[in-house]
């Protein structure tokens, strides 16, 4: 030992010093991992689209057949992402229970297609819920999956009103 020296406190701040590099380095990398992990769920949450919109529509077209009403309606409206459409739908009504099935196509401005199918039921004779899978499309929809929820309100025989919400990718 080397007169007037204090190894031993010179270990312990050398310990302290290790101890707090550690420390940090440990600080750093969790925030490292919550700065990825935000910017991964930035990044998912921002490949879902809200779908919002609505439309008035006319129904141009109703054959009956041996499994239901088979109908075609066309409509126009707003929505985002799509701004003002045009669409075309064709339904399946099944008249003892009130529930149909069928494909919807919307149009957008720039000639972009937005397909699903329709899944849905008539909840009185004037009104009817269901749902949209979105299927794909053309243009800047052409690999669009998701979903979307509706209601409908007749206002006639031939007219009727359509509001949805959902997301897609």
């Amino acid at each position: 030992m080397i007169p007037g020296s204090n190894y031993a406190g010179l270990n312990k701040k050398i310990k302290e010093e290790n101890m707090m590099k550690q420390f940090f380095g440990k600080v750093m990398f969790g925030l490292a991992l919550i700065a990825l992990f935000s910017m991964m769920s930035t990044v998912g949450f921002a490949a879902r689209a809200r779908f919002k919109g609505s439309a008035e529509a006319e129904i141009i077209s109703v054959v009956p057949g041996p499994t239901g009403v088979f109908m075609t309606a066309v409509a126009e409206g707003n929505a985002t992402h799509l701004g003002k459409f045009t669409r075309e739908e064709h339904i399946l009504l099944n008249p003892e229970t009130g529930a149909f099935t069928g494909d919807v196509t919307f149009t957008a401005a720039d000639g972009s297609q937005l397909t699903a199918t329709i899944n849905g039921q008539f909840t009185s004779a004037a009104t009817a819920l269901g749902g949209y899978t979105f299927t794909g499309g053309t243009g800047r929809f052409a690999d669009t999956t998701g979903n979307a929820y509706f209601s409908a309100v007749l206002s006639d025989a031939v007219h009727f009103a359509v509001e949805f919400d959902g997301n897609f990718d």
